[in-house]
């Protein structure tokens, strides 16, 4: 099977005129015959394109300058400035300097790895990196041209003298001296490179993994998990010690799972760290939340949320008392919005409390308490002791059981305004979820005032993005979806009954050749009626729900998604990929 970027690169190469129809026909015959043999290889000792030129269509393709290294001599010293080790698996030299700047040719921009793994190196080290692309035969060549012989066994010699020394304090680690091994440099600065190249990266989490022969660590970055380095098996054990120590964790306790906070100062911003370590058949793993516990709450608009839901939203919140849920899987940002909105109205003459778990944001003016269940200090407990703070409004950090439900029911009917999470699917799924609770439904008629369901999806690179037609296929489906839409309520630039236009990022280097960079929320907002209330009492009855979702225009999920789209904000594809369950479920 032929990859998507290859098919997408030559049909790039056809239309520049580099291959022509028949020659790409002939091409993707040999790819699918041998997979083994990679793209570049074929069209260059297939003799299809010359190995410079290519590197200039790539170049131009993957959105580098391009340097033509075989008519440029490099200076030894700044080549040898970057390993020999690092050079030769990330098919990369290092051609230029400018004070701390080093300028670094790749020969491989499919490699995503290899930005990340030079990048982790020069930071480590001080340097900033401008990035090119150069051919492959350029590179060859370059890397001929190391210090061979004597260098190479300095380097060489080093790396297995302090293999040895690691080795020997991994055989020597016992509860006595752990301590000195892991605060020794190697491993406090392999640690604390990990974390901060993690922050400068935007990653929410950092996973360290062991496996057989290596432990590898992967960032998630925009919701998706990217390796980003891969670390000797020998050194495993001396990372998650040294993290424990650093989160006040048992380190020699290794059967059980353990859970620890730290806090570091990179730049001028403080961060959170939540660490989670988990026994696996043999080694441990460790995954680090991180939080910027000096970000400040964004607004709904830069969240992502259109006009016409803000409005609906801005109603809700001038009622003095009742429930407002947020709804949505593990990761769909709903904590950020919910701070968001309590940002909103936090003002001198309101008092704002909240039981969280744990504390994602810090909000000067708004009481902020941490849950601990280890003390019975749970969110039904928290709740019990919140009402006899003269609250206005409350948030709960989650509703997960009777108890609180029950609670937060009766917080909503005794005049407080009370916001809480769900883990439902779409916004109607909140209201048998709380039934399954054992929640009363006449209660809950007369407290839920909105309900807000929401995914997180990638948004285009401003730097890399481009408009298409959509398919036909492809813009008969959109356009039905949208055809649901109250008129009134679709954006004005967003046509139906012409060619639809939709947008994607073609790839950079600013967002790794992943087209996408930050986040946007994908939402759906259900007011509660009056008619709605009827329906939740006499037991929330599926076709009355859609009918009356129906005569109030309610914008869906994937339709507020599609809107997005068509906007240029997200890609379809994006779309599709974060809706997929509620579709699934409908």
């Amino acid at each position: 099977m032929i990859k998507e970027q290859h098919k997408k690169l030559l049909g790039f190469l056809l239309q520049k005129g580099a291959l022509r129809e028949k020659q790409v026909e002939e091409v993707k015959n040999i790819l699918k015959s041998s997979e083994e043999k990679s793209l570049r290889d074929i069209l260059i000792k297939g003799g299809f394109v010359d190995a410079e030129k290519l590197a200039q269509f790539e170049a131009e393709f993957f959105n580098y300058p391009y340097e033509n290294l075989m008519q440029r001599k490099v200076n030894p010293d700044i080549q040898e400035i970057m390993p020999l080790n690092l050079a030769e698996q990330h098919s990369a030299i290092c051609f230029d300097q400018q004070g701390q700047k080093l300028k670094i040719a790749i020969a491989k921009p499919e490699d995503y790895d290899a930005r990340e793994a030079i990048d982790f190196w020069a930071s480590s080290k001080g340097f900033s990196v401008e990035y090119y692309l150069c051919s492959i035969y350029a590179w060859q060549e370059a890397l001929k041209r190391y210090g061979a012989f004597g260098d190479d066994v300095a380097t060489a010699l080093g790396e297995v003298e302090k293999d040895q020394e690691e080795k020997k304090l991994e055989e020597d680690i016992s509860t006595d001296n752990i301590e000195e091994v892991i605060k020794s440099a190697p491993v406090a600065q392999i640690v604390s490179m990990i974390i901060k190249h993690g922050v400068e990266s935007r990653a929410s989490d950092i996973h360290i993994e062991p496996f057989e022969k290596s432990s590898r660590v992967r960032f998630r970055i925009d919701g998706i998990l990217n390796t980003v380095l891969t670390l000797p098996s020998y050194i495993h054990d001396s990372v998650i010690s040294r993290i424990k120590v650093l989160s006040n964790l048992k380190i020699d306790e290794t059967r059980v799972p353990q859970d620890g906070r730290s806090k570091i100062h990179i730049g001028k911003q403080d961060y959170d760290l939540r660490i989670s370590v988990m026994p696996l058949a043999g080694k441990e793993k460790i995954t680090i939340r991180i939080l910027d516990t000096g970000s400040k709450a964004l607004t709904l608009e830069q969240l992502g949320f259109s006009k016409e839901l803000r409005d609906v939203i801005a109603t809700a919140l001038k009622q003095t008392y009742g429930m407002i849920l947020v709804t949505g899987p593990t990761g769909s940002g709903k904590s950020t919005t919910l701070f968001s909105i309590l940002s909103s109205m936090n003002k001198e003459g309101i008092n704002i409390s909240t039981l969280e778990d744990p504390v994602e944001y810090n909000i000067p003016g708004i009481n902020q308490a941490q849950v601990r269940p280890e003390v019975k200090f749970t969110f039904a407990a928290g709740l019990r002791a919140l009402m006899r703070q003269d609250p206005d409004i409350i948030m709960v950090g989650e509703i997960r059981d009777h108890e609180t439900g029950e609670m937060g029911v009766h917080a909503a009917l005794t005049g407080h305004l009370l916001f809480s999470t769900l883990h439902t699917n779409d916004s109607i799924g909140a209201v048998p979820r709380l039934m399954d609770m054992k929640v009363e439904p006449f209660l809950l008629a007369s407290t839920l005032n909105l309900i807000i369901a929401q995914r997180l999806g990638r948004r285009i690179c401003s730097k890399c993005k481009e408009s298409y037609d959509l398919p036909n296929d492809v813009a008969e489906k959109v356009k039905r979806e949208l055809q649901k839409v109250d008129p009134k309520k679709l954006p004005k630039e967003i046509d139906l009954t012409g060619q639809l236009k939709a947008y994607r990022g073609k790839g950079c280097a600013i967002c790794k050749n992943t087209g996408y960079s930050g986040r946007i929320v994908i939402s759906e907002v259900l007011p509660i009626t009056e008619k709605m209330r009827i329906i939740i009492s006499n037991g929330f009855k599926k076709p009355e729900v859609l009918e009356e979702l129906k005569r109030i225009g309610m914008i869906s999920l994937l339709q507020d998604g599609i809107i997005k789209s068509l906007q240029g904000f997200t890609s379809l594809e994006e779309i599709f990929r974060v809706s997929k369950e509620v579709e699934e479920q409908e």
